[in-house]
């Protein structure tokens, strides 16, 4: 497997992007190799341009097919909560192939939880260091960041990231415009909800503009939305996940519409 990676796209730290023109050619090496740790004794590393290339020494065919078949298991378990068996088989996936992404991926998300948020964090890393396109590992590493350290700048640097990569992505936009709102950038949050909008009907996006109009006290306009969402997205059309942001909407619609006889 070979990869070729923009110097400016490695990061060495959460939020901070790898800077060539502060290193010579070797060193850019070393420390390329330092950050992807065990991953760097089956890389062949070239700086050119500008540009990283990576090749991978491969595995055999019969070994890489029997870790593609555990990697299946391992998501498998992981979805039926047994967390332990699945580390264990991305462990293996990872042993024969160190750069798949989906296994250090799903390995991550065990980590994760499991309450492990420092090694969750490193395999994300490890993930957009060899994939630096890879959007659920930015949108789960935002998340963190958002969610469990409460550190909104970081967060805003991997969504950005991730939208820089993937413009048209309408979950992206979604969790960013969130962002937004948190950060009371509300002006960036409603045009990123309504650009999700336009490319997507999403849920999660209606109802994060309905509740932006909520809070500037908009609340016909946070109807609007909600109505709007009913018609285009009707409940039994969704997937089970999406069901308790439809409740939530359904809520806040109710609650509109009270204050609104008030």
């Amino acid at each position: 497997m070979k990869l070729s990676i923009p110097l400016t796209d490695i990061m060495i730290a959460p939020g901070k992007r790898f800077d060539p023109a502060e290193y010579t050619e070797q060193d850019v090496i070393t420390r390329i190799k330092k950050l992807y740790g065990v991953i760097a004794e089956v890389m062949d590393i070239v700086v050119d341009g500008g540009m990283v290339h990576i090749s991978f020494r491969d595995a055999t065919p019969e070994k890489y097919a029997e870790a593609i078949k555990k990697l299946a298991k391992g998501v498998d378990a992981a979805g039926k909560g047994r967390l332990p068996e699945a580390l264990k088989l991305f462990q293996e996936v990872l042993a024969v192939i160190p750069e798949n992404v989906a296994a250090r991926r799903n390995m991550a998300k065990v980590y994760l939880e499991q309450g492990k948020l420092e090694k969750a964090k490193q395999h994300l890393q490890g993930c957009l260091q060899i994939d630096p396109t890879d959007v659920w590992s930015y949108v789960i590493l935002g998340n963190i960041y958002v969610n469990k350290e409460g550190n909104l700048d970081v967060a805003a640097f991997y969504y950005e990231k991730c939208l820089e990569h993937h413009p048209e992505d309408a979950m992206v936009l979604t969790n960013y415009a969130g962002l937004m709102t948190q950060k009371r950038e509300f002006q960036k949050a409603e045009i990123l909800f309504k650009k999700a909008i336009k490319i997507q009907d999403v849920p999660n996006a209606y109802y994060g503009l309905a509740l932006l109009y909520r809070m500037a006290g908009e609340d016909d306009a946070g109807k609007s939305v909600l109505e709007t969402m009913f018609v285009r997205i009707p409940q039994q059309t969704l997937p089970k996940e999406f069901a308790g942001i439809y409740a939530e909407a359904r809520n806040l619609y109710s609650e509109l519409s009270k204050e609104k006889k008030h």
